[in-house]
């Protein structure tokens, strides 16, 4: 039952950001965010979270899901909940910190969710191996690129830099372990599918950014060029 004690810190703690809206003493927002940020490194720098329960019997719609997911949907939660000008918490900002931390969990939750798919059957542990499996490798690397050109997307939807920039170092990462980790041990015609799959991903990626910078370029100059109002 412990991931139940960390599903209802996470709750109880977009609660109290919720509740600071009616209540607006400090004190409620920082056990909030502290219990938040309490639920995120438990799941994300405790490994023995992993051994709470066996491994389910049906892929994907697990434990990890619900825990997980529900913790992620919280930490975004009480991101937007303490939206300007309730986002300060001891004299910081939290909205980029709850924001990242829901974003790091989720990504833990997708490589999760491919280590447990590809696990053994009949092993009770979820274990984690980046070798000897063909789909498995390409699973992770396609996800990893889907998820940077994710936020990719919501970096410039939200013109956000930090975000944009994570986008692009999660895709280098990706083409570096495509390059030097997946090709070196698929044959031929593996190599070309796996390539062309993420080359694809990554132009699109590029195709997006360039069409941004363009049209924030745009915007620039058209600021530049308006007269202010006596």
């Amino acid at each position: 039952d412990r991931e139940w004690i960390t599903v209802g810190w996470a709750l109880e703690g977009a609660a109290l950001c919720w509740l600071f809206h009616r209540v607006p003493h400090p004190g409620l927002r920082l056990a909030g965010v502290a219990l938040l940020v309490t639920v995120f490194t438990r799941l994300a720098l405790n490994p023995a979270v992993l051994t709470y329960h066996s491994r389910a019997a049906f892929p994907f719609f697990n434990w990890y899901l619900y825990t997980y997911g529900v913790v992620t949907v919280c930490l975004f939660a009480a991101a937007r909940l303490l939206a300007p000008p309730r986002n300060r918490v001891l004299g910081h900002n939290a909205r980029p910190l709850l924001y990242t931390l829901g974003t790091v969990l989720a990504f833990l939750l997708v490589n999760i969710e491919i280590g447990d798919y590809f696990s053994i059957p009949g092993v009770a542990a979820l274990t984690f191996e980046f070798s000897g499996s063909f789909a498995r490798d390409m699973s992770y690397s396609i996800a990893w690129a889907l998820f940077a050109l994710l936020l990719l997307i919501i970096g410039m939807r939200k013109r956000t830099a930090p975000v944009r920039y994570a986008s692009l170092g999660l895709l280098g990462v990706t083409v570096v372990k495509l390059f030097f980790h997946d090709l070196s041990q698929l044959d031929q015609l593996y190599r070309i599918s796996a390539f062309v799959v993420v080359a694809v991903i990554a132009i699109v990626a590029s195709f997006l950014y360039q069409r941004f910078l363009g049209t924030a370029e745009k915007t620039n100059e058209i600021k530049s060029t308006v007269t202010p109002a006596p």
